[in-house]
């Protein structure tokens, strides 16, 4: 048997490596750029493969945009954000000259039936969706492409195209429309479907849109797919030597990747959803035009997105678009979740796992706010000799390092990147709460898990009132503020009027956005509270400073023990106020959940107490439906068809008369306790 099973398994990896034969390798030339880098290829059956660009450092990168007929919603954001991280780690870790291209499907048949629906152009139709799907990138961080392609502004393009395939004999016109001839290509020994060679002619009709479900009649072969489609009545259309009429999908990324790019491509993306027919068809189209076998070297898939263990959709009510997802959480916090999903796996989102993402981003959040403050604390002209606690930090910012570098060469493996930085993170923490690390060597670790989350696209960097004006003005409050507190403790008043009165701040307000004027409120207010003598409304200002007045400008102070001074950090003030919300969402989760189970454990002892209340002679009598007979106490000894009760049946009834009969006597005592507990009281 286990003979049997290894040849069955080897006999299956030969022929899956047959499916993918057609692949060819780009090799190792004099001026290849070699990192190591291995990527996922749908083109060898998602098997790793080495990364080698045609041309030195450059890369050629197309991946396909988006259908722009309505919201952009959490699948685009799955794929573009991992796109995004893709295009920056090639970029700024691997060093690669990258050239990237994305298109605008502008042309559609869902485009044409919004356009209708709502009454407009379909040209104007579609600039509202796109400024959607743009806004909602920019929301995110993600970067734009090198090059925009609308196929609006390509149709020549893809004419001159379609007539080169058709010249190459692997298209034909059939009553205006044109058709790729899918037998011919495989007759002159093209491969094709190359990445899902188990697809079959229903799959493809699927993709061919809704214009195209009954042209049957029109194709040679029912595998045969749709380059130009004749116009319909009301549909926009374009001249062509085949009459008018207007692209069929597959082959708008053809030309569009063609005409920026050239032949051959290093490297195409997409959703996995459009792997077949989409992507199959639009290696076919090219390679049919240029007349090679491998237009495209690297093809990588952005995995599934569901949605709580259920595909997203409108029918579902589980439709998310990515407005709604940025109300609720900042983009950072989007980011990661994604991130700590390999790109190519599925993904179920879902609110847990947001949960976690929360955590995790509050976490770093804190590593760059200590280390800031560790770092603005030390002092380099101190001692510098490192210690046991400095090699330990050097040799696992150097070991992490190496843990990164080769979970990015091994297809961009972020989720062991973020594990590892979690953990580099974790050390860090321990050595900077003990004071134990020299600063330039923190500086070192801080800088690199920067550069690390910049290529996930985290920026954790404060970009307002980060000058030196703020830094002392907010260690100047929080000493303020600290010696307020201890002089209010003793009630000694007069000495907060001269603590608030020795510092007046007038620093440009371009400088503090409000702070300024935020502490010298404070002052004036704390002044008039320590002359009435008024111990509670100091304690109360000061914690109006802290919670209300510098949390609203992205301060956030906290206060230590009381022979410690409190520190400052400093935020995005809208990413605070969302913390905040957050938090008490969390809070009302908790107290919704427990309020459920104190009602559900009262209503469990209302059941309890009204099942005690029942006289055991009694509790057979409503079963009539089974018993026809009882003794002396209520026990049944016949079932409802005079038979006697078996020694079984007997055994089960009486266990269950004793079980009542002790939760009843135990219930007449606790009444008669309740009894004489109000005679004393009266």
């Amino acid at each position: 048997m286990i003979k049997f099973a290894t040849r069955t398994i080897n006999q299956f990896m030969q022929q899956q490596k047959d499916l993918f034969a057609h692949y060819k390798q780009p090799s190792i030339k004099e001026d290849s750029y070699v990192t190591g880098l291995k990527l996922a290829n749908s083109l060898k059956g998602s098997e790793l493969v080495p990364f080698i660009p045609i041309n030195g450092r450059q890369v050629n990168f197309y991946y396909c945009g988006p259908t722009v007929y309505s919201n952009s919603h959490l699948g685009h954001a799955r794929t573009y954000l991992g796109i995004d991280v893709i295009r920056r780690t090639l970029r700024d870790y691997f060093n690669y000259d990258l050239l990237s291209v994305m298109n605008i499907t502008d042309i559609d048949d869902k485009i044409i039936n919004g356009a209708k629906q709502a009454k407009q152009e379909f040209l104007e139709f579609t600039k509202v969706w796109e400024k959607d799907f743009f806004s909602a990138m920019e929301a995110l961080n993600i970067e734009l492409p090198d090059v925009i392609t609308r196929v609006s502004d390509y149709v020549p393009e893809i004419v001159t195209f379609i007539e080169k395939i058709i010249a190459n004999g692997y298209a034909y016109d059939s009553n205006g429309s044109v058709y790729f001839d899918v037998q011919k290509y495989l007759a002159d020994g093209h491969t094709y479907p190359k990445m899902r060679p188990e697809m079959n002619a229903d799959l493809l009709q699927e993709g061919e849109g809704e214009s195209q479900a009954n042209k049957q009649s029109e194709k040679r072969s029912p595998n045969d797919f749709a380059l130009w489609k004749a116009s319909k009545p009301e549909e926009p259309k374009w001249p062509s030597p085949w009459g008018e009429g207007r692209p069929g999908w597959h082959i708008e990324c053809s030309v569009m990747a063609s005409a920026i790019l050239g032949n051959p491509i290093d490297l195409h993306a997409g959703g996995i959803d459009l792997i077949f027919p989409h992507h199959d068809n639009s290696l076919a189209q090219a390679e049919a035009c240029f007349n090679c076998d491998q237009w495209i070297n690297y093809f990588i898939h952005l995995g599934h997105l569901n949605i709580a263990d259920r595909k997203m959709s409108k029918s579902l009510k589980n439709f998310l678009t990515i407005d709604e997802v940025l109300k609720r959480y900042t983009a950072r916090q989007i980011r990661l979740n994604f991130a700590i999903h390999q790109y190519d796996a599925v993904m179920n989102y879902s609110e847990e796992q947001v949960e976690q993402a929360i955590s995790k981003d509050k976490a770093y959040q804190e590593f760059f706010q200590n280390t800031k403050i560790y770092l603005r604390e030390s002092q380099v002209t101190g001692p510098q000799k490192w210690t046991q606690n400095d090699f330990l930090i050097s040799n696992s910012l150097r070991s992490t390092k190496q843990v990164i570098h080769a979970a990015l060469l091994k297809n961009f493996d972020f989720p062991t990147v973020i594990d590892a930085i979690d953990k580099l993170i974790n050390q860090v923490n321990v050595q900077i709460a003990n004071k134990t690390v020299r600063a330039p060597l923190i500086q070192s670790v801080v800088q690199y898990v920067h550069f690390i989350l910049g290529l996930i696209g985290l920026n954790y960097q404060t970009q307002n009132n980060s000058s030196s004006d703020i830094k002392f003005i907010m260690a100047e409050v929080c000493s303020i503020r600290d010696q307020v507190k201890l002089a209010a403790r003793k009630g000694e008043f007069e000495a907060i009027s001269n603590i608030v009165t020795q510092k007046q701040f007038q620093y440009e307000k371009n400088l503090s956005n409000g702070i300024v004027d935020c502490i010298n409120q404070f002052q004036q207010q704390v002044l008039a509270a320590s002359q009435e003598k008024n111990k509670q409304q100091l304690f109360q200002l000061c914690d109006k400073l802290r919670d209300e007045q510098l949390f609203e400008l992205g301060i956030k102070i906290e206060d230590k023990d009381k022979e410690q001074a409190s520190i400052w950090k400093q935020y995005d003030p809208k990413e605070l106020k969302l913390e905040r919300e957050q938090q008490q969402k969390l809070i009302q989760q908790k107290e919704q959940i427990k309020k459920k189970e104190e009602e559900k454990k009262k209503q469990e002892e209302l059941e309890k107490l009204e099942k005690a209340k029942i006289h055991p002679k009694d509790m057979f009598l409503s079963q009539l439906d089974k018993y026809s007979e009882f003794d002396e106490k209520g026990i049944p000894v016949k079932d409802k068809e005079g038979n006697e009760l078996s020694k079984k049946q007997k055994k089960v009834v009486q266990e269950l008369w004793e079980k009542q009969n002790k939760i009843h006597n135990q219930y007449l005592e606790s009444l008669k306790k309740q009894q004489q507990q109000q005679q004393q009281q009266q």
